[in-house]
């Protein structure tokens, strides 16, 4: 489909197409629940890239209980965030820089409640809760998933975690994309409709009628560029820049690869892997991406942790993912890493 249109990278694109789960998604996930780096449980693992229209969003009236009497007769609620702080400080300062949402609705026995939410300037993070009378079992897959007003389509991940037989906490982070350059506004407003939650082991599912909206200003931060590549046999990767604010670093990065290369491998993707001069390993969640000209060259961004203060420098290992797809078999060829000097101040 020819899109007549700018993307988000600023480039005129006549072949935009969704960037599909991959085996470098997959191994992230695999590294999330198994790796050392993280020990919670990933439920779904979401990355719809939509070219195809604007997506329009209504204002959604919401019904329900002040949150603040709802939370303080329910513990759990009052601090959502706290059962996904572990050792890799991933969500080390929502707490601090995030926005109290206090948003309850409750459809056929299932209460979900809204905790808080942040805008870094490219992800949005939102910490919740559900209630059920049901059984969800450990892993629940929740139907629909968040939605930002005037973007073209979203990447982003979604966990739920079981906490007692009836109750669970999750946290769903979102990366809209837009028409034009791809940068969105000072302010999102954001939609959620969820339609229904299923035991992934029984099949069981409740549907039901919950809605939510709010807005969010972004969290100030700076941006840092960086445009330096490491490239070898037909393959680079351009760490372009990186955004700090208080809650999150942002990487955008592009990849470029030669044809060659895709005559033979049906899908080429990208994992960074970062650590800095003073010891730190910083945990990474991809945001997803576009692709143009049927994979040859492709954006995307990463999240990972606030960067340690002592560090002066960050060193990313890009390690390349080639694969045949359906289980066909893949290849993984690590690249040269990149150094990244670390500009000090605001």
């Amino acid at each position: 489909m020819t899109k007549n249109y700018k993307d988000w990278t600023g480039v005129n694109v006549e072949d935009i197409e969704p960037v599909e789960v991959s085996e470098t998604e997959k191994q992230r996930v695999k590294q999330y629940v198994l790796g050392s780096k993280s020990k919670r449980k990933t439920s779904t693992l979401y990355r719809n890239i939509v070219a195809a229209a604007v997506i329009t969003i209504g204002v959604v009236t919401t019904t329900g209980f002040a949150f603040p009497s709802v939370a303080s007769q329910i513990p759990f609620m009052k601090n959502v965030i706290s059962y996904f702080q572990d050792e890799d400080n991933f969500y080390e300062k929502y707490d601090e820089f995030s926005t109290t949402i206090g948003q309850v609705q409750t459809s056929n026995g299932v209460s979900v409640m809204i905790d808080n939410a942040v805008y870094d300037g490219t992800s949005i993070t939102i910490s919740y809760a559900v209630e059920t009378k049901t059984d969800l079992g450990d892993g629940p897959m929740i139907a629909g998933s968040p939605s930002v007003e005037n973007a073209i389509g979203a990447g982003g991940s979604s966990y739920l975690k079981k906490i007692s037989a009836t109750k669970y906490v999750g946290v769903d982070k979102i990366t809209p994309m837009y028409k034009g350059d791809g940068k969105g506004t000072n302010t999102v407003q954001v939609s959620w409709q969820p339609e229904s939650f299923t035991n992934t082991t029984s099949g069981t599912k409740v549907k039901g009628d919950w809605s939510f909206d709010f807005s969010l200003d972004k969290v100030e931060g700076k941006t840092q560029l960086v445009n330096q590549t490491s490239e070898s046999k037909g393959l680079k990767i351009i760490i372009q820049s990186f955004e700090m604010t208080d809650v999150s670093t942002v990487l955008n990065y592009q990849q470029t690869v030669d044809s060659k290369i895709l005559e033979k491998w049906k899908d080429v993707s990208t994992i960074l892997d970062v650590v800095d001069d003073v010891g730190t390993t910083y945990y990474i969640e991809g945001n997803g991406g576009i692709s143009h000209n049927q994979g040859a060259k492709s954006q995307f961004s990463d999240t990972m942790n606030v960067i340690n203060e002592k560090a002066t420098k960050l060193i990313v290992t890009p390690t390349v993912i080639l694969s045949l797809g359906e289980g066909k078999g893949h290849e993984e060829r690590k690249m040269k890493p990149i150094e990244i000097d670390l500009k000090k101040g605001k």
